[in-house]
């Protein structure tokens, strides 16, 4: 590259790096973060909006399964975040909604690790290029959580809660809130 000096003699010579900046390492705080834009994301393509309540945010460490790589014995540490749809999605609209989710996943080229497409317990998960696992699930009872889990990153000494949304407060600790909120669209019986 041919680079002049506009200033002319007596100037410095203009300096120019093109080593990529160092990367910051991702730790909970940060993958905390990523996974509630991912499920920002999600839901923000989903029209009609639907209601949905925060879940209890986890993080943990898991120990690398035996022979999945480096023997650096190193534990993994990873957040994971939710959301509980509080919209009533009648049995006749619920395969739209993983339809719908997968279908974005895969324009953002994101790779769609499993299907269910049972009628009564659809589902669909997906893991993106940076090894953030999303998936969305049905329950008995009509109920559905999209969740978002970190992969293995760095330790934080404190990671940010989530206190819930401005309407409807964090769902109970393990257990997923019922749905409520009757849409005309999603909760349509036919």
């Amino acid at each position: 590259m041919n680079v002049e000096n506009p200033a002319g003699p007596g100037w410095p010579e203009p300096t120019c790096s093109f080593a990529p900046p160092a990367r910051a390492a991702v730790d909970q705080a940060v993958a905390a973060e990523r996974c509630e834009l991912l499920l920002r994301e999600a839901l923000d393509g989903v029209r009609p909006e639907l209601s949905w309540r925060h879940a209890v945010p986890c993080a943990g460490a898991r120990l690398p399964a035996p022979g999945s790589g480096p023997a650096d014995g190193g534990v993994q540490w990873y957040v994971g975040r939710g959301r509980d749809i509080v919209t009533i999605i009648s049995a006749a609209r619920r395969g739209e909604l993983p339809a719908l989710l997968e279908a974005g996943w895969r324009r953002r080229g994101w790779t769609i690790t499993s299907v269910n497409a049972c009628r009564d317990l659809p589902g669909v998960a997906a893991v993106t290029p940076d090894g953030y696992r999303l998936a969305l699930e049905f329950g008995a009872l009509g109920e559905a959580r999209l969740t978002a889990t970190s992969p293995g990153v760095a330790r934080s000494e404190w990671v940010e809660g989530v206190c819930g949304g401005p309407e409807l407060p964090v769902s109970a600790a393990g257990v997923t809130s019922l749905p409520e909120i009757w849409c005309p669209y999603w909760s349509a019986l036919g």
